[in-house]
């Protein structure tokens, strides 16, 4: 069986019960091969190597608010879209998999890639339990220590100033404050990057150690503890994470 990024066909099986095997996926046989050098996207391999603009999912069934799910496309516009699906990754499969034995590169495709496949779209179908009570809570404790830091780091300072923005960081660290070591970017601001504050963080500076605390804080906050709970799964409480092999 081959398919383009076939993971998604296997996982589609595997909730009817089908276990899908073997596979070859035309994905992973470019990336195996070529790396990050192109796209390994269908579209752009079929532009590539096949010198044909495949039809966009999005002039099938359409954009925005306008957008259909592919049930409720016209069947013959859905069959030129899937059937030409289909052509574009037999004829693809017919140009790489000889190149995986000619370049001696079957080890990596068939004991690395090839066999992730399974095993990846069985983790992403099974999700991750993640107990919303305890992101909740750990979001208030989270948000309690950035406004104690923040209030910390401005007594420091000796001025009020947005512990979040880079430009007034490096205004107070280095115009104010004086601190060694800063360094302008392109557009004359003064860096504040994570090996930057590290840096002064190491000499001994107490407030650029706060203010990487607060930055890793508020960023464990507004990425995770905040955000993972609206994206579990009601039916499984778990979150269900896409993994990418070909990056």
């Amino acid at each position: 069986k081959i398919g383009q990024n076939i993971k998604y066909d296997w996982q589609m099986l595997k909730k009817h019960g089908i276990d899908m095997t073997p596979c070859d996926d035309t994905m992973l046989l470019s990336y195996t091969l070529d790396g990050t050098s192109h796209s390994n996207s269908m579209d752009g391999l079929s532009e590539l190597f096949l010198d044909h603009k495949p039809i966009k999912y999005e002039d099938v069934a359409g954009k925005g608010k306008n957008m259909v799910t592919f049930d409720k496309v016209d069947v013959d516009k859905a069959l030129d879209y899937a059937a030409e699906d289909a052509d574009i990754t037999h004829r693809l499969h017919h140009i790489f998999k000889p190149r995986i034995a000619r370049e001696k590169m079957s080890f990596v495709y068939e004991d690395i890639e090839r066999p992730l496949v399974p095993v990846i779209g069985q983790m992403e179908l099974h999700g991750i339990k993640v107990d919303p009570v305890v992101l909740k809570e750990m979001s208030a404790d989270f948000g309690k220590k950035i406004i104690e830091l923040e209030q910390i780091i401005q007594k420091e300072a000796g001025t009020e100033f947005n512990v979040g923005s880079p430009k007034q960081i490096g205004e107070i660290l280095f115009d104010q404050m004086g601190l060694p070591g800063g360094k302008k970017t392109k557009t004359g601001q003064w860096s504040t990057d994570v090996g930057t504050l590290e840096k002064l963080s190491a000499q001994g500076h107490d407030i650029v150690t706060r203010i990487l605390e607060w930055r890793g804080l508020s960023k464990l906050k507004s990425t995770y503890t905040d955000k993972l709970p609206a994206v579990v799964n009601p039916q499984t409480g778990r979150v269900h994470t896409s993994y990418n092999q070909a990056v």
